[in-house]
């Protein structure tokens, strides 16, 4: 009896073509607008508590940016970790992403907010950077006809 509403609802889910479409314009809006960038300047006028992450392989002081913020030493694979991923999703405030390479900080960022993460934000001095300006193109070894 349980398997024709089982069967109903796999053959509707799998017909449907709007899987992901409502999600990826919310998702993608503040890397287009460059909402989800801050400067060590506007980082002291985030309100609450601070997570400041650093990504990078170097353990930086970093403190020194913004006073009275925790920060947090984690490469970025260790964020991928249950323990990693727990002490960020717990934190009741602004979590700020800071790497070296800015690349590294918005991957992170991307796989953050793609988690479910709010109030989430790249630290860079450089909004004009290459990174921010390159548009996605696809690989075309997986689509020779391009």
């Amino acid at each position: 009896m349980i398997v024709i509403p089982v069967l109903i609802l796999v053959i509707i889910r799998s017909v449907s073509t709007n899987h992901f479409k409502p999600d990826a314009p919310r998702l993608a809006e503040p890397s287009a607008t460059g909402s989800n960038l801050i400067s060590n300047d506007e980082i002291v006028s985030l309100s609450g508590e601070i997570l400041l992450i650093n990504l990078s392989e170097v353990k930086a002081d970093i403190a020194e940016i913004v006073t009275e913020t925790e920060v947090l030493n984690i490469t970025p694979d260790a964020i991928l970790e249950k323990s990693g991923f727990k002490k960020i999703a717990s934190h009741k405030g602004s979590v700020v992403l800071y790497s070296s390479d800015v690349s590294v900080a918005s991957r992170m960022w991307m796989f953050l907010s793609q988690m479910g993460i709010k109030n989430l934000y790249i630290l860079t001095n450089d909004k004009n950077n290459e990174s921010f300006k390159n548009k996605f193109r696809p690989d075309t070894l997986t689509r020779p006809e391009l």
